[in-house]
């Protein structure tokens, strides 16, 4: 291997080095500091690289390599060094991204630094030789150092001038900013340390004594323009002293760094350094320290969280809800199917007949719709609006126990995206349970309804401690409404798949028609491709107890579900079907969607052969069978309501199926015998089995049934209407909360038992009324009557049920409770009266005491005359009406025995 020698000149002395193995030179290592003298007495620090492949290369670097190579000698002259600022960017942060793409030609850069910026040999006048170039991409400039003989000055105008004569070098990493080149005077520290950020700020450190601000402003102004010079004492005796040196441009400050730092100004050395523009972290600090900014920023990241994670998980959840995709009861439910009708099929094999059970589930689900003929009209206009594109709502409405719920059903039944909502189980819930139901049965999870009551909490600590609301806490109508807003999204992805697949198909088939190399086989498949695509399937919303209870707590659910059922039809995504029982849903929802006339299905009573065809399918009789006519009138009562209907028959097996368990235990002979007979025989017969029961079974029963329903009836009449509680009697405190007071309710009563059905009119002109039409229309949302409409106005008053006027009846028929509500009735009256004639004796003392004075004249004192007559004649009246009440009065208590 060829020997390797290094020359090393530190402090004006010369020292060789030679190596003989490259283990030796590696054993030194690559990196070697030594000082260049100068003129001035300051010594130059740097760093000498040495390429470890030396080590292994048979010829030495070539002497115009940036590196001293071994063996030569030495080249001679002062060291000196230049700073070329504007070659890269100046760096502004730690993030600055300009820097990616400034490290990636900086290598180059310093290559052909020598070319580019430094002036050829033969233009200085004394002998200049280059040693290298050191790139501070941070600092947006490139340090050269080399050595001269001769005069540092003119070496370094040669320079100047020789930039400035290309008209100015102009770097493209800087967007053309012209490069400008500054002589080093100090004692330059090139460093990438990560925390020190250049700015237009730099401080300076005083070793020595106090430098004066004009000298200061001399030795820096020819980097840049400068703002501000500032030169202040150390903190302490000794320490020392320091100053800062505002300029305009960060450039100007990292040029006065390099070159300056370090350097002897008549005995004072000056340390330069920057001072950051900002402190570390001072973003982050600043937004913790200050509550106002930091609280409306974690919220907004909380939003953000949302948005991202949460919002998609609760419409993948509320989409399984409404297409049950993953639903664990659906399957269940189909393998409980299967294994029933392998059950079904191997009884069926054994014993040749299908299981009495079957048949009557099968006749109970086919019993209302089969056997009310009024049914099939709304189930066609059903049928018609759910497979039509969404345009407005549907609402099916009729008063209470007309099994709504039931037509829907049937309806839906095989409708593939169904979502039902009851908002009974809503109303009149603490907030946190109502919008967890409510999610629950839309099925959007997770739902964090707990910042409802604690985010109140959270926000009043915050703002006690900051002064400022936080923002945490979010009302319950927000929450619901979110909630809306998640489902909306979820129909809308059902809804929009179905769009772009039709058109996909209507597309492909239009490209192919319309395609001159299209084959007759291709459009013959693209035609039968067409019309195998299904229709669209919208998203149905069944929203139950619509407006069934207007005054509760949480009532604004009504207008925020019509709202969103306005917005759900308006822009095709769903159909939407409300159930009320409540009259004024329709003005309700007309409100609410105003540009679309809603669509009503009005249900009524089933007429009395659908219900004597409803009560044949639900006992199980034969038509050659007759009905005891204690039955046909016990039907008749109820009016064809199909909830009453359900629970009499209902009752009437439950109490057949006691009468005949009774007669067992007693052991009735006949009964057991035909039991026996019908176990061995073909047939297989329940205690509750209607139709092997005699007349008179049947009748006892059916008797008892309609007893119960109707005394049920009177105690929710009695509950409710007249304010009665079990073991207690109402008073005026009790009906000071309704609406309505008892006597009012005691007048309908009486009106309702004595006529089929009353004037609106009349009654709200009724003393017991005085023309106010609020207690009517409390009654009416209680179900204990129904106002029937004429040309849009309320017209007549019928009972609420068919049962109501047998209910009515009884309590009429109950001679003594009737007097108790006719004394209460009485007494009202009586007091009416009595405040009438108060106000009429002092009008009529006033007038007396006019017309006695001489002051009035003819003409006055008969007008006043007959005002007096017409009040006298007033009280009369009264007077006469409280004789009556007064005789009705002893009449009553004479009744109950008060006297």
């Amino acid at each position: 291997m060829r020997n390797i020698a290094l020359l090393i000149r530190p402090l004006g002395l010369q020292h060789q080095l030679k190596f003989t193995t490259a283990h030796q030179f590696n054993a030194l290592g690559s990196v070697l500091p030594f000082r260049l003298s100068s003129t001035s007495g300051a010594y130059a620090t740097t760093k000498l690289k040495v390429d470890r492949r030396l080590a292994s290369n048979t010829s030495v670097a070539s002497p115009s390599a940036s590196t001293i190579t071994a063996t030569e000698a030495p080249p001679k002259g002062t060291p000196l060094a230049i700073w070329f600022e504007g070659v890269f960017p100046v760096k502004l942060s730690r993030w600055d991204p300009r820097h990616v793409y400034a490290r990636f030609y900086a290598n180059q850069l310093k290559e052909d630094a020598k070319k580019i910026m430094i002036p050829p040999a033969e233009e200085f006048k004394g002998r200049f030789t280059y040693l290298n170039s050191v790139s501070s991409i941070k600092e947006g400039g490139l340090l050269v150092r080399f050595l001269y003989e001769g005069d540092k000055k003119e070496a370094f105008e040669t320079i100047d001038k020789y930039v400035d004569g290309k008209s100015g070098l102009r770097s493209l990493l800087t967007l053309g900013t012209k490069l400008k080149a500054h002589p080093v005077e100090g004692v330059p520290w090139i460093e990438d340390l990560r925390s020190s950020i250049p700015s237009s700020r730099i401080n300076l450190t005083f070793k020595g004594p106090e430098l004066p601000i004009e000298q200061l402003y001399n030795e820096f102004r020819g980097f840049g323009k400068i703002d501000s010079v500032v030169v202040q004492p150390g903190a302490a005796k000794d320490s020392p002293k320091v100053g800062h040196i505002q300029f305009l441009s960060s450039r100007a400050a990292t040029s006065a760094r390099v070159c300056m730092n370090g350097k002897t100004i008549d005995g004072t050395t000056v340390f330069v350094s920057y001072e950051p523009a900002l402190p570390r972290n001072v973003i982050f600090n600043f937004v913790r320290d200050h509550p106002r900014i930091s609280f409306p920023i974690i919220l907004a990241i909380l939003a953000f969280i949302s948005f991202l994670i949460f919002d998609p998980m609760r419409v993948f959840f509320v989409t399984n809800t409404i297409t049950e995709r993953f639903s664990v009861q659906k399957y269940s439910s189909r393998l409980h199917d299967v294994i029933e009708f392998v059950k079904d099929s191997v009884m069926n094999l054994v014993y040749g007949e299908l299981p009495k059970s079957e048949q009557g589930q099968d006749d109970e689900a086919n019993g209302i719709s089969d056997a009310l003929l009024e049914r099939k009209e709304h189930e066609a206009k059903l049928m018609m609006y759910l497979k039509d594109t969404p345009e407005t709502a549907m609402l099916i409405h009729g008063p209470k126990g007309t099994r709504s719920g039931d037509l829907i059903e049937k309806c839906t039944k095989t409708e593939p995206y169904v979502l039902r909502i009851n908002l009974d189980d809503l109303i009149n819930q603490p907030d946190h349970v109502m919008l967890n139901r409510l999610a629950s049965q839309i099925g959007c999870f997770p739902m964090f309804n707990w910042t409802v009551s604690s985010g109140a909490v959270l926000d009043t600590l915050v703002t006690a401690g900051t002064g400022v609301k936080a923002g945490f806490s979010s009302t319950v109508e927000s929450q619901v409404r979110k909630i809306f807003e998640i489902a909306t999204i979820a129909m809308n992805s059902i809804t929009s798949s179905q769009v772009v697949r039709n058109e996909s198909a209507v597309d492909n088939h239009h490209h192919l028609t319309h395609s001159r190399a299209a084959s007759l086989n291709e459009i013959s498949d693209a035609e039968n491709i067409l019309a195998s695509v299904p229709e669209i399937q919208y998203p149905i919303v069944v929203i139950e107890g619509f407006l069934s209870n207007e005054k509760a707590k949480q009532a604004f659910v009504y207008e925020m579900a019509a709202e969103w059922a306005a917005s759900l039809t308006e822009l095709h995504i769903a159909q939407v079907v409300f159930l009320s029982d409540n009259p004024a849903a329709v003005k309700f929802l007309g409100r609410a969607i105003p540009s679309r006339t809603v669509d009503t299905i009005t249900l009524a009573d089933a007429s009395y052969n659908s219900s004597i065809t409803y009560a044949y399918r639900r006992l199980g009789l034969q038509p050659t069978q007759k009905l005891p006519t204690e039955l046909e009138e016990y039907i008749r009562a109820l009016g064809g309501r199909l909830s009453d209907l359900e629970q009499l028959m209902q009752k009437t097996k439950a109490a057949l199926k006691a009468q005949r368990h009774r007669a067992v235990v007693a052991g009735d002979t006949s009964l057991l015998k035909k039991l026996r007979l019908n176990r061995s025989g073909e047939h297989q017969v329940d205690l509750s089995d209607a139709a092997s029961a005699t007349p008179e079974e049947l009748t006892a029963a059916v008797r008892k049934a309609f007893n119960d329903i109707v005394v049920r009836t009177e105690t929710e009449i009695r509950k409710i209407g007249l304010f009665e509680d079990v073991g207690l009697s109402a008073g005026g405190d009790v009906a000071g909360k309704k609406d309505w007071n008892a006597v009012q309710m005691w007048k309908i009563i009486q009106l309702l038992t004595k006529y089929d059905e009353v004037s609106y009119d009349d009654l709200r002109f009724h003393p017991l009324f005085k023309g106010d039409e609020s207690p009517i229309q409390a009654i009416e949302r209680a179900g204990l009557i129904s106002v029937g409409l004429q040309e849009g106005r309320p017209y007549t008053i019928r009972a609420g049920r068919p049962v109501h006027k047998t209910a009515f009846t009884r309590l009429l028929n109950d001679k003594k409770y009737a007097a108790i509500m006719g004394l209460k009735t009485v007494k009202v009256l009586m007091g009416d009266e009595l405040v009438k004639v108060a106000q009429y004796e002092k009008e009529l003392a006033t007038l007396t005491g006019q017309i006695a004075t001489d002051r009035m004249g003819l003409w006055s004192s008969g007008e006043l005359t007959g005002r007096v007559n017409f009040l006298a004649q007033l009280i009369g009246e009264c007077h006469t009406k409280l004789y009556a009440y007064d005789t009705e009065e002893r009449r009553l208590k004479r009744v109950v025995k008060l006297e």
